[in-house]
């Protein structure tokens, strides 16, 4: 299983700082963000992976609904002929509330998602696509350079449609934090085995199971009263059992233990997301502590 961190929140510049730590630390991925008034996605995974030599850098994720899609695989295809192998690229349809607040909710969020992500693959395959769908129209578009060999894509989704979707149209699936085992492997299921699912997992790992998980208790209890959440939390009741079931939190036992129980639901990847201000710590102590003991 491969093992990343996502960094959600930071300006720009801090981001930047936390780049080598993070390609010296033995993590697998760095993972970074589009989120309505944060940075912008493209312009961090370019500056990422020039920043960096060992790293994969993901997207999680672009959404859909506020990117043309030919602009979209030109920025997914000129960061896959620049870093060839290094870049996962993410969409999803996109939050509703952030949609609406920049007036690009679309009539149908599914039908942005896969009309986009259907246009993409085929643009960054090299293809010339003509599409007039109910959210994409395009006319004889195509790449004058296509990526040599067209990166993976994967969706970032969260209920049965949005994973059918991913089982037909993509590479992966990215879950959200606020995934326990038992949706994993739910959605394992339902993508089968020859796609990669990567999940986004709260961390917190301390020397004492007790303070890391007051530490993530506020994070948690919000989580809980979301309603979108509902398909992720499965069988959580209360804050103590999702803490358990839903984060990698507590001591090293805890969070070593943990990652064992995604990897058997069918997690390939788990990437941790770290409260913020706590990113420099918690990169240390998975370099010092966690990824010497799940790798021994």
């Amino acid at each position: 299983m491969d093992y990343g961190i996502k960094l959600d929140g930071l300006s720009a510049e801090d981001v930047r700082g936390l780049a080598r730590p993070i390609d010296d630390s033995g993590l697998d991925e760095l993972w970074v963000v589009e989120d309505l008034g944060l940075a912008g996605g493209f312009a961090q995974a370019a500056t990422l992976l020039a920043d960096t030599s060992a790293v994969r850098v993901g997207l999680g994720i672009s959404p859909a609904a506020v990117r043309n899609p030919a602009y979209l695989a030109m920025e997914i295809a000129t960061l896959a002929r620049m870093h060839p192998g290094r870049f996962r690229a993410g969409i999803g349809h996109g939050m509703p509330g952030w949609l609406r607040q920049v007036g690009a909710h679309p009539a149908s969020l599914m039908t942005a998602l896969e009309e986009v992500t259907d246009a993409v693959r085929r643009l960054l395959a090299g293809e010339t696509v003509t599409l007039h769908g109910g959210h994409v129209r395009l006319e004889e578009v195509a790449l004058t350079h296509p990526p040599r060999i067209p990166p993976t894509l994967h969706l970032g989704v969260r209920g049965p449609k949005g994973v059918a979707l991913a089982a037909r149209a993509a590479d992966g699936v990215i879950l959200a934090e606020g995934s326990g085992p038992a949706y994993v492997r739910s959605v394992r299921d339902a993508v089968g085995p020859g796609r990669r699912i990567t999940v986004f997992a709260w961390l917190c790992l301390r020397p004492e199971r007790d303070a890391a998980r007051a530490a993530l208790r506020p994070v948690v209890e919000r989580a809980l009263g979301q309603e979108f959440m509902r398909f992720q939390l499965g069988t959580a009741r209360g804050v103590e059992d999702a803490l358990a079931e839903v984060t990698v939190s507590g001591d090293l036992a805890d969070c070593v233990r943990q990652l064992e129980i995604l990897e058997e639901a069918g997690a390939d990847a788990v990437v941790f997301a770290p409260l913020p201000g706590d990113e420099r710590d918690q990169v240390d102590a998975l370099r010092d502590t966690l990824l010497p003991a799940i790798r021994r």
